[in-house]
């Protein structure tokens, strides 16, 4: 079976959209994952529902740790590194797409899971973090087109 794509512009918690598909039977794997040069992240996961292959999502995202790119642009490396650490064990942790996510659809029982899924951010100032990344980062649409480019080609 072919897989369909859809194109979720909507999502702005991606820990949300993956806890929703869990809840409803899915079982999540994570695959590929990549940090990025602009400090976004890339990530793969795979979807499985009785044993079968269901989706694949790929999201390009910024995480918790963005703010610490935000606060201290690198005067320090030190000064970085400790607040990479503080981050790391404060407990904070989401997952903002500053792309829509894209998933490869290879069974339809997904598309109505997920029909009229919605979500907030998972932070306050969740929209203000996308649009800085954004701003300094013009380029950023291209990134997850490649990988799914690359997924349809190996499809």
């Amino acid at each position: 079976m072919a897989a369909t794509i859809l194109e979720l512009e909507s999502v702005k918690n991606l820990d949300s959209l993956l806890g929703s598909l869990s809840s409803k039977g899915y079982r999540i794997e994570v695959g590929p994952h990549a940090v990025m040069e602009d400090h976004s992240e890339v990530a793969v996961f795979k979807g499985f529902k009785d044993g079968k292959p269901a989706f694949i999502i790929i999201a390009h995202y910024i995480s918790q740790y963005y703010r610490a790119v935000l606060s201290n642009g690198y005067k320090e490396d030190q000064a970085f590194l400790e607040e990479l650490l503080r981050i790391k064990y404060s407990g904070e942790k989401w997952s903002i797409p500053v792309n829509p996510v894209f998933i490869a659809v290879l069974d339809e029982g997904v598309t109505r899971d997920l029909e009229g899924y919605s979500d907030d951010y998972p932070v306050s100032d969740g929209g203000l973090l996308v649009e800085k990344y954004r701003e300094s980062n013009p380029s950023y649409k291209e990134i997850p087109r490649i990988i799914v480019a690359r997924l349809l080609d190996e499809a």
